[in-house]
């Protein structure tokens, strides 16, 4: 019998005992009942360490100690506590890295304490330093496939594309390598209807939305809303009000 096979029998049959135990005693309050199924699930993984549904990926990439900068979302490579919703499963308190250069979720093994990276395929998302993150598939239209940080999840969408390259450069001491943030306005994208629209500018947003045009200007002059120096949250509430135009 497999791994896996053996992880759902013991799982269903752990579930199963101690669900009953804790549903007698915590009937009457639901938050409770689920803050102990979510503490038996956590530590079940930490039980079984490798043979959890989480702990199926590959090895973490390992950079040349001659590059510098820092391909991580923040620009910090400490373990942060976050959750990932993986192979149909969700996961809370895991020790996890957002790799932005090869768009890559690590996270770290409880039995042995080394990381590896997740199936890219099985992440649905994940949240981070207090960032939602959201896989696109490549059958979605306007998109490349890939991790977004989604700033608005409403009838519409708003997500943004964090991107890190390696420069290679010619130094007094030779070749030089580092990573750099892609940091320009071309990594916006609404979801209208069932397209993503790629908006760099106040005028493809308006484009975006033409059938509420002259609605959403008007908002945007009264909400004195400064595209160009606050675009995040200028695009959330855009996005926000064309919602509640159209609800």
């Amino acid at each position: 019998m497999s791994k896996s096979h053996i992880c759902n029998a013991f799982f269903s049959f752990l579930f199963f005992i101690v669900s009953q135990t804790v549903s007698a005693q915590v009937n009457a309050d639901s938050s409770n009942y689920k803050f102990a199924v979510l503490n038996l699930i956590k530590q079940f993984d930490q039980g079984i360490g490798e043979a959890s549904r989480l702990h199926n990926g590959f090895a973490q990439n390992q950079y040349s100690s001659d590059i510098t900068g820092n391909v991580y979302l923040d620009d910090l490579d400490s373990w942060s506590t976050g959750s990932v919703d993986y192979d149909g499963e969700t996961f809370e308190g895991v020790p996890m890295l957002y790799d932005i250069y090869t768009d890559q979720v690590i996270v770290l093994l409880n039995s042995d304490n080394s990381s590896y990276r997740l199936v890219k395929d099985k992440v649905k998302g994940f949240d981070l330093r207090r960032r939602h993150f959201v896989r696109i598939p490549e059958s979605e239209e306007g998109i490349k496939s890939g991790f977004y940080e989604e700033l608005y999840g409403g009838k519409s969408q708003v997500v943004n594309k964090l991107e890190k390259i390696l420069v290679s450069t010619k130094g007094t001491a030779g070749m030089e390598r580092y990573f750099s943030p892609v940091d320009d306005y071309q990594h916006y994208y609404i979801k209208k209807g069932s397209k993503y629209y790629n908006v760099s500018s106040l005028s493809s947003v308006l484009e975006v939305f033409s059938d509420k045009k002259k609605e959403i200007k008007q908002f945007i002059k009264e909400s004195k809303l400064r595209f160009n120096a606050l675009r995040e949250s200028s695009l959330v509430e855009i996005a926000r009000y064309y919602d509640r135009l159209t609800n």
